[in-house]
């Protein structure tokens, strides 16, 4: 009997078919193909397609000798069918490809329509009781196109739920390993699963469902599973932070570094949340040998490295970060240091303008603005941080080129922030605060974890005297991006309302945050101080001997962390910032005095004040007290209660 060949037939040595495939050369001008498979009637010899074949399948052979018949199906039934099945395959998968393949090519081309009606051909043209391997993952590649076109076009619910389906399809192909091990059931297996859960999550997000969206990828992709990558962590991070749970965004910021130390917006994030730079510059210089060791070619990596110095960028982030002035400076000096190695480069500009407009006595008066003006004119379209210097213009009341500013900003990109914040600066210059509260609530619409949008409505809102809706927007403020100017504006808040506990609790939580910097010492010690003038008077508060006296060195310590050069420049004229701060601290010192006693240092205090400015009210009205009490006139007495503080200078900084 002769041997059946590798595809299970046998064929006669003369060339006629017995029970095998027709050679090529008994009808090779009418062979079956893809465009014409249809079934054709040969001497002895019929052609049967099989049911469940698609239109372009080729078709099987069998011969009427029963003979060969039964050694065809005794011998070769299981080799043919995985042949014919593999031939199924081959050309379903061709067909699926180039049909996917334009399908991606209209989603690049961000021809999302086309792209989905396409689809939704592609997916029509799937029976329903297909089961097979290749049929699910076509069916889930279809899904996930589905889901990307329809989040293009804003809608997220449909696309959450086409990714949902996609996912599903994806499991169906794993159904035997989820009925072996329930544990791991919801951990996912490919690459493609944890790109999917990936999207999911993002879509989760883009409803406001964070919450889920974290659960999602916590469960599906945990922080040790081998398929957790760089966008995972990154997206991750982000969701805690919005969720408050900073502590496990800085671990998944981290996680985001090692995985790649090139991630400036992991660097940005960790400094946000004040991790330390020990730690961040561990992970960073491991991240970077792994992926010296892992490209092999470490003297060309090297050199790549010495392009983009990560140690000096990290050393200066972290030094802005701080709030102390020898920090301040030395941050100025690490970006004006790169700055020199890439001059035109519009990020360490920005960090330079930001410092330079945050801290002006880091730097020369004026240096912040001429900063943003050399930005604008590498790159007119620059957006990031130009509300402020929309503040910086608005401050020195230069109310046209403000206008212009946000014209311009508004032309480039109306959906961002920052055009709508210098727009509401303007108008608040112009006096008129309730479009500037329109205008910063649009500009809120279009992103909600940007700081300064809250920063600037709480600084309005103060002025307004709607302290509790300006403490609340401080405190947004604040939860996004810790910073010492919002507890400042929360402070200020509680004062004016009388909230002396809240004020005091958050001036602690500011020092907590700020250990060395002067102004969280001052809000610690105006809290106090101001809180003393009541305690005696009031049941509502008592502050203890011991707390007051804590009141007066806090506030002698922030004067003295100021430094004595602060008090020889103000007269040069080097910063209004200082001079509010100073005039402040030395009259709330005054009062403290005051309360104690000691008139005379409470009078050379508010001399000191009026020293520096001597229109400063409550300066003016402690030394005519204390004049009066010392000559016998009159006795000490805390302060009235529809008294208040001109917090307009303290808080200047903000606008």
């Amino acid at each position: 009997m002769p041997r059946p060949n590798a595809g299970g037939t046998r064929r006669t040595s003369h060339g006629t078919n017995k029970g095998g495939i027709v050679p090529k050369s008994v009808f090779e001008d009418t062979s079956p193909t893809i465009d014409n498979c249809a079934p054709r009637k040969i001497t002895n010899t019929k052609i049967v397609l099989n049911k469940d074949a698609l239109l372009d399948d080729p078709p099987s052979i069998q011969s009427n000798n029963p003979v060969t018949s039964s050694l065809t199906r005794d011998i070769s039934s299981n080799s043919e069918k995985n042949t014919v099945h593999q031939r199924k395959v081959m050309v379903s998968q061709r067909a699926s490809s180039a049909l996917e393949e334009e399908c991606i090519k209209l989603l690049q081309a961000k021809q999302y329509r086309s792209c989905e009606v396409l689809v939704m051909f592609h997916l029509s043209s799937f029976t329903s009781n297909s089961t097979a391997n290749e049929t699910y993952a076509q069916i889930a590649t279809a899904y996930e196109i589905l889901g990307d076109c329809t989040i293009h076009q804003q809608q997220v619910k449909r696309a959450l739920s086409f990714y949902r389906k996609a996912q599903s399809n994806l499991r169906s192909l794993r159904l035997p390993l989820l009925s072996q091990d329930s544990h791991n059931s919801a951990l996912v297996q490919t690459v493609n699963e944890a790109n999917l859960k990936l999207k999911e999550a993002r879509a989760l997000a883009m409803i406001g469902d964070t919450g889920e969206a974290i659960s999602i990828l916590e469960s599906s992709v945990p922080k040790s599973h081998p398929l957790r990558n760089f966008a995972i962590s990154m997206e991750l991070g982000n969701f805690y932070i919005t969720c408050g749970r900073n502590t496990d965004a800085k671990i998944s910021y981290l996680d985001a570094l090692s995985r790649n130390p090139y991630a400036i917006e992991a660097i940005e994030k960790l400094v946000m949340l004040n991790a330390e730079r020990a730690e961040v510059m561990r992970v960073m210089n491991g991240a970077i040998q792994t992926k010296t060791e892992e490209n092999g070619k470490e003297n060309k990596t090297s050199n790549h490295h010495l392009d983009v110095p990560m140690a000096d960028i990290v050393t200066a982030y972290f030094y802005s970060n701080r709030s102390t002035s020898s920090h301040q400076i030395n941050a100025l000096s690490q970006w004006k240091k790169l700055h020199t190695q890439y001059p035109h480069n519009t990020h360490i500009l920005l960090q330079i303008a930001m410092l330079q407009s945050k801290h002006p006595t880091c730097d020369l008066p004026h240096a912040g603005s001429m900063t943003f003006q050399k930005i604008r004119s590498i790159d007119h379209n620059f957006l990031d941080g130009m509300d402020y210097y929309a503040a910086i213009l608005a401050k020195q009341l230069k109310l046209s080129e403000l206008g212009k500013l946000s014209s311009d900003l508004l032309m480039v990109n109306s959906k961002r922030p920052e055009a709508w914040n210098a727009l509401a600066l303007y108008h608040e210059v112009c006096g008129d605060s309730e479009k500037a509260l329109a205008c910063i609530e649009r500009g809120i619409s279009c992103n909600k974890q940007h700081a300064y949008s809250y920063q600037l409505k709480g600084s309005i809102l103060l002025r307004q005297e709607r302290y509790d809706i300006a403490g609340q927007s401080f405190s947004r403020a604040n939860a996004i991006q810790m910073d010492i100017s919002n507890y400042e504006g929360m402070v200020e808040s509680y004062l004016c309302n009388k909230r002396y506990k809240e004020a005091i609790c958050t001036a602690k939580e500011a020092m907590s945050f700020a250990p060395r910097d002067s102004r969280s010492l001052t809000l610690v010690g105006l809290a106090l101080s101001k809180a003393s003038l009541f305690s005696r008077d009031s049941g509502d508060l008592y502050l203890a001997d011991e707390e007051v006296e804590a009141c007066t060195e806090l506030l002698i310590k922030a004067i003295d962390d100021m430094g004595d050069s602060t008090l020889s420049e103000i007269s040069s004229g080097l910063s209004h910032h200082a001079d509010d701060r100073q005039v402040v601290l030395l009259s709330k010192l005054g009062v403290v005095y005051s309360k104690n006693k000691k008139y005379k240092e409470a009078v050379a205090y508010y001399h000191k004040a009026l020293s520096i400015n001597p229109e400063y009210i409550e300066a003016r009205r402690g030394i005519e007290q204390m004049e009066n009490i010392m000559k016998g006139f009159e006795s000490p007495s805390p302060a009235r209660e529809d008294e208040t503080y001109d917090y307009v200078d303290y808080r200047d900084d903000i606008m």
